[in-house]
């Protein structure tokens, strides 16, 4: 039933995104099969995370989530296959220092966009079950508080990937 539910509220996505995960594996659908039963559109582009760097107990993830609704959605929960856990983080100024804080909900406003990058809103990944190997792609589920869920591909970059590519991607 939950595999149903999944489908049923998975959304259009673009980049990487445009394979998910249901009953099968291992295939793509075009971007135009899924639709959410109240007509929401959200759009997950450029979805990676780094590689986790040796002995480093974190690593970053970085996504563009385009809310096409009349209303704003919240963010409340992330997860990535083989990661253990995933935060929500946010880079912030207080007292002339940046420092970085987990966010619990992260609104997305309609017919808005909220870009998941370097100094802003990241995901902050933790105790890894298996190994992020540069080049593969891991499934990332997007939770939302009102009941909702996104089922996404996040490919798998190098430090160096991560950051060359950022210049590419403003919108």
């Amino acid at each position: 039933m939950l595999r149903t539910v999944a489908l049923i509220s998975l959304l259009s996505f673009s980049s990487y995104s445009t394979a998910h995960n249901h009953q099968h594996d291992g295939h793509q659908h075009s971007t135009h099969q899924h639709a959410s039963h109240n007509s929401a559109s959200l759009q997950v582009s450029n979805a990676k995370i780094r590689a986790f760097l040796p002995a480093a107990k974190s690593t970053a993830g970085y996504l563009t989530l385009d809310n096409k609704t009349k209303k704003p959605i919240t963010i409340v929960k992330a997860k990535i296959e083989g990661l253990g856990r995933v935060e929500i983080h946010e880079h912030i100024h207080s007292n002339g220092m940046m420092k970085m804080q987990p966010v619990k909900n992260l609104v997305v406003p309609a017919n808005g966009q909220v870009e998941f990058k370097p100094g802003g809103y990241h995901l902050m990944a933790f105790e890894p079950k298996v190994k992020l190997k540069v080049g593969e792609t891991r499934n990332l589920t997007l939770y939302f508080s009102d009941g909702e869920k996104v089922e996404n591909k996040i490919k798998v970059v190098s430090l160096k990937d991560a950051f060359s590519s950022e210049s590419h991607h403003h919108h």
